[in-house]
């Protein structure tokens, strides 16, 4: 079974890529890593760094230097983080890994991009009432999907990892949780999920594509999102919201052949990618859901499990929970919907989701139970000396001691 951190390449850089690596195999058992190609914006607090505390990325960007060559000349280029690219992290992995026998991995963070939606508006998300999502590019444009295309094409060519792990090949909802964001008022079940709902005109184009009226369906919408923002529902219980969604695919068979439609796309485009990283001898596993968990929540992203297990090589959910059951639910929730294809996990060693190493490791037990082909923790840079201890712990469970 794999086991390894997903990581940060500015982390590896300025606690020396070796002695990093050395650390994640020497002292914490893991035989494999996840390192960040390509990655959102973010404050990210990184404890054990010596020196300041919060490494700040003021937009996306990639962690190398693209090569022009395999993006179409109607794509945008992704953007280097210079200080990184020039390092040249990933290469030093790459070489580190293959002389020490560890899966070398890099996470990509595929259409989630605030700097190429900032610049390049047309090629993102809109919802039903005209809002530009600037950090998401919709996997229904052309433009997008072959900008994805050539950034797994370069990543593979420069890098040639055993496996591409690709988040965010999908849709995204209104809240993105960026600095300052203001909603003052309770955003209900109902309307979290219909605004994950894109109608631009490559969304519009596909739906009449499959005979669909997407722009009655982008005005039903519009009129529930209208009533639901407006209407003072208040902080309801679960228990009186968890039918809303449900109910309005019942009431409107348009909708559901909307919702339908968003899953072809999404399994279209991660079978191009995959058929990309193939051509190099990458294995491409995905995230079904970026922005929210459990895993049956991945539909309002516009995902099919099923669909994206046939397009995919293997499930990568990422089980981000507190308690074990919950852990073991989702993985038996991925197998049951995704006819038992291949799958890794996702685990957060971080507050609050690990609380000690007899919980991490229990986690780890359900993961090894339920068959999943590797697990990777959450999040190498981020975790305190002695959360670093639990995985280590959790990666020998038959002889860690209850010192840790």
């Amino acid at each position: 079974m794999r086991k390894g951190f997903f990581a940060y390449p500015w982390d590896l850089m300025d606690e020396g890529v070796e002695v990093a690596l050395q650390n994640m195999a020497g002292r914490c058992g893991c035989n494999a890593i996840a390192l960040t190609a390509s990655y959102h914006s973010g404050r990210i607090f990184r404890p054990r760094i010596s020196g300041p505390k919060i490494y700040v990325r003021p937009g996306a960007a990639v962690a190398f230097t693209p090569q022009p060559k395999h993006y179409e000349a109607s794509t945008p280029l992704p953007i280097a983080e210079k200080r990184v690219a020039e390092a040249h992290v990933l290469e030093q992995t790459r070489k580190w890994c293959e002389k020490e026998g560890m899966d070398f991995g890099l996470w990509t963070v595929g259409l989630h991009n605030s700097n190429l939606g900032s610049t390049h508006p047309e090629l993102c998300m809109r919802n039903c009432f005209g809002d530009v999502y600037n950090y998401i590019l919709c996997p229904s444009n052309p433009r997008t999907r072959a900008y994805l295309r050539g950034l797994i094409a370069d990543i593979c060519d420069q890098f040639r990892p055993q496996r591409i792990l690709l988040e965010t090949a999908n849709f995204l909802g209104m809240l993105h949780w960026v600095h300052h964001e203001k909603f003052p008022s309770t955003i209900g079940e109902a309307e979290a999920s219909l605004s994950f709902l894109c109608f631009c005109p490559d969304c519009l184009a596909r739906a009449t594509q499959l005979g669909l009226d997407g722009e009655a369906v982008r005005q039903q919408v519009a009129r529930w999102m209208e009533a639901f923002l407006n209407d003072e529902r208040g902080a309801l219980p679960a228990t009186f919201t968890v039918a809303d969604i449900p109910a309005l695919l019942v009431e409107s068979p348009a909708l559901y052949g909307y919702v339908q439609m968003r899953t072809e796309v999404t399994a279209t485009l991660v079978r191009e990618v995959k058929d990309v990283a193939a051509s190099f001898g990458t294995r491409l596993e995905i995230m079904p859901a970026a922005f929210g968990q459990p895993v049956s929540r991945a539909w309002r992203e516009g995902i099919s499990l099923r669909r994206l297990a046939e397009a995919s090589d293997a499930l990568l959910p990422l089980s981000y929970f507190a308690d074990p059951k919950e852990v073991q639910a989702d993985l038996r929730w991925t197998k049951l919907l995704s006819g038992g294809a291949p799958f890794d996990v996702g685990l957060s060693a971080c507050h609050p989701f690990a609380t000690s190493a007899d919980d991490l490791a229990a986690k780890v037990a359900i993961c090894m139970k339920e068959g999943a082909g590797g697990v990777y923790y959450y999040n190498y840079g981020m975790l305190t000396n002695e959360r670093l201890d639990w995985v280590a712990c959790a990666n020998a469970q038959d002889t860690c001691h209850k010192s840790c």
